[in-house]
């Protein structure tokens, strides 16, 4: 995966078997997608992003998992991430940004990330795995896409891009002699 690219239960069992099914899924790494083992997007890591794909320019939340990123606004609307503790999911991933789902409460991600690896662990929920046509409008090659930025921030002054105050807090930490770095 490039640099680029760099840039998050439904069941019968009790509570304490899910957990364990996940679990059990984060260390094994065991997925029906294929995920070369030196990937930085297993099941351990679910990043959370914005992208579109190439034949459709508008935004929308995703994650990457292996090689490929996975469309959660198809995966919302087909009612998959239903009951992760978003009130509309299928609403705040199909935004521009993150920025609502960073809203929710902590518990929900965790949530959402567990659907996800229950979603695409091998012995987990075949809703999308055995849905071909579901599958195709869910999951892009990573060379399909491109990436945005993930969320709108507002509020922000970096005043640390001025030279004067650079030189100011590096001489705090550094000394007066090496205040700025060479890649200021």
């Amino acid at each position: 995966v490039d640099n680029q690219h760099r840039s998050i239960f439904f069941s019968k069992a009790s509570c304490n078997q899910k957990k364990t099914m996940i679990v059990k899924a984060i260390n094994s790494g065991s997925s029906w997608l294929d995920i070369a083992t030196d990937s930085d997007f297993s099941l351990r890591n679910i990043p959370f992003g914005v992208f579109s794909p190439c034949d459709n320019p508008r935004p929308r939340c995703g994650t990457a998992i292996g090689s490929s990123v996975v469309d959660l606004s198809v995966l919302a609307e087909a009612g998959l991430l239903d009951g992760t503790g978003l009130s509309a999911p299928s609403h705040v991933f199909c935004q521009e940004t993150l920025n609502e789902f960073i809203s929710c409460p902590r518990q929900t991600w965790i949530n959402v990330r567990n659907r996800i690896i229950d979603l695409f662990a091998t012995d987990g929920r075949d809703d999308l795995r055995t849905n071909h046509a579901l599958r195709e409008t869910a999951l892009y090659q990573m060379d399909e896409i491109s990436t945005h930025l993930p969320v709108a921030i507002g509020d922000y002054t970096d005043f640390y891009s001025s030279r004067e105050h650079a030189t100011n807090v590096g001489t705090m930490f550094r000394g007066k002699d090496n205040a700025l770095q060479p890649n200021w």
